[in-house]
């Protein structure tokens, strides 16, 4: 009985903090200048056929496919606010996987990419997310 405990409280241990409402609200007050759903909802960043970001997260086609494809189409996800959530859950919870992961990790990593958590050009990101979290800026939708 005790051995079980212990490995429950060890496979606790392991995982990573878990993504916050008020860090999720910040990171979509950022990315889309007060949490907003534009009309029509996804804006050209370049001349590429998936050069746009979508949703109040600013998601792009690859995140998207990298969190799951959920709603099986980019376009249906990016206009509605559940998906738009979902994936940015579902893409952080794939990436971050340290035992000590904080919004910081979380806010850079959605910005930057995988590697993003580490990458110099998140921060100014970051920053923005931070004030929002001392700011009380923005509540979850």
């Amino acid at each position: 009985m005790m051995r079980v405990i212990c490995l429950l409280l060890l496979a606790g241990l392991a995982a990573a903090d878990p993504l916050e409402d008020d860090c999720l609200a910040c990171m979509c007050y950022v990315s889309s200048d007060g949490c907003v759903m534009n009309d029509p909802p996804c804006m050209k960043t370049g001349d590429g056929e998936y050069d746009e970001v979508c949703g109040p997260w600013a998601i792009t086609y690859w995140y998207w496919y990298d969190g799951g494809e959920l709603l099986g189409d980019f376009y249906t996800c990016a206009a509605d606010w559940t998906c738009n959530e979902l994936t940015v859950r579902a893409y952080l919870n794939r990436y971050v996987t340290a035992d000590d992961a904080t919004c910081e990790t979380y806010a850079r990593t959605h910005v930057g990419g995988p590697s993003g958590s580490t990458a110099d050009y998140t921060l100014p990101y970051w920053d923005d997310v931070e004030k929002c979290l001392m700011n009380n800026t923005m509540p979850l939708r």
